[in-house]
């Protein structure tokens, strides 16, 4: 039996989708210990709860997504399945309230821990709702409740179609909103090593945000001017232009010579930048420009090839306007193919990723097992 095998249906019907999904994984004998799962929005719900019922000795656990892509192919629409068969041990539970108040259910966390042999070779893979400004919450959270574990919080803010605003988690069948579900994976035979990639680079325009709304992730001023005017400035266009600018050329914050990328939200009319991941007063902030692709995925296969000689399985978050990017220039399948170099992998498409106690934007964040 292989440790983990992979299933993808493209259709969007759930009976058909379903069927064919657990015809290839019967196929691949598989026989579960953990079961990710990401799928369009609308077939989540019903195939996992008939994978939770079909393999009842696994944890299902996944999201909605933007797109299905894993070693098997891409697809907008359908299921894509990983089902890891030996090797691990998992324990899992429910972070509820994600906007406002996951502090209360840091008892889940410390329950789902206490529950695991071995703190070694373990991450925490989570999957948090979007459009609610929870996933910082959830992280100061998780930050909490592991101190001292070394355990590392990976994972993603569930996707769907561009025009949807609405995304879902799942853990055991059952289906969440403004929730956060996770899963320990405790690495029976290697490590687990964590990477991050990013598609642009940094310009020479550098700035120190002066005023900003952490809670709301509003700028309202850079080097003590208003926000937009100095965007606007710095990019040569009109204050209509500017929010399509600001697509091509997110923010980086500077923390310790890393660069943390924020993508912008919405120009206001006050003058004010919203983003789509928290930002502090007297952050150091960096204009970002689009890299070389091939160059960037090169120089990511060489990283993790240096650093995991036999990868078994890897999962993959890559943000939403990644895929879209790629998808622009044709380049999405290149992209899959430089992931089938660490072995198995499942990826999810969705509107944010975390590593450790960070969460950001336009970025690829990889957990790959020895």
């Amino acid at each position: 039996m292989d440790r983990c095998v992979l299933a993808l249906s493209s259709n969007s019907n759930p009976e058909e989708a379903f069927s064919e999904v657990v015809t290839q994984l019967q196929a691949k004998k598989a026989a579960p210990i953990l079961i990710i799962v990401f799928s369009e929005i609308n077939l989540l719900g019903y195939c996992a709860k008939l994978l939770q019922k079909e393999y009842q000795n696994a944890i299902v656990i996944g999201c909605s997504t933007y797109v299905n892509f894993s070693s098997e192919g891409y697809s907008h629409s359908g299921i894509s399945v990983m089902a890891i068969n030996e090797g691990v041990e998992c324990t899992a539970e429910v972070v509820y309230d994600a906007s406002n108040y996951p502090c209360m259910y840091k008892a889940h966390i410390t329950k789902a821990l206490n529950e695991l042999s071995s703190h070694e070779n373990t991450c925490c893979l989570e999957f948090t709702t979007a459009f609610t400004n929870g996933e910082d919450l959830v992280l100061d959270t998780f930050q909490e409740a592991l101190e001292g574990t070394n355990i590392t919080v990976i994972g993603g803010t569930a996707g769907a179609d561009a025009e949807q605003k609405n995304s879902l988690v799942t853990l055991n069948g059952e289906l969440y909103t403004n929730s956060c579900v996770f899963v320990f994976i405790h690495n029976l035979n290697g490590r687990i090593k964590f990477f991050k990639e990013n598609i642009y680079r940094p310009t020479k325009n550098k700035f120190v945000i002066t005023d900003v709304d952490c809670e709301h992730q509003l700028v309202y001023e850079y080097n003590g001017l208003p926000a937009a005017d100095v965007m606007a400035e710095v990019l040569g266009v009109s204050m209509d232009q500017l929010a399509q600018k600001l697509a091509e050329h997110p923010m980086g914050r500077i923390v310790n010579n890393d660069i943390q990328i924020t993508q912008s939200n919405k120009v206001r009319e006050d003058g004010a930048i919203s983003y789509l991941a928290r930002i502090y007063n007297h952050t150091k902030m960096v204009l970002l420009e689009a890299d070389d692709l091939q160059k960037v995925w090169s120089e990511t296969v060489e990283r993790i090839k240096n650093d995991i000689d036999a990868p078994s399985f890897c999962i993959s978050v890559s943000c939403l306007l990644r895929s879209q990017l790629f998808e622009r220039n044709n380049k999405f399948g290149e992209f899959v193919n430089t992931l089938r170099n660490f072995g198995c992998f499942i990826g999810v498409s969705g509107y944010g990723e975390q590593l450790g106690n960070v969460h950001f934007n336009q970025t690829m964040v990889l957990a790959v097992f020895e």
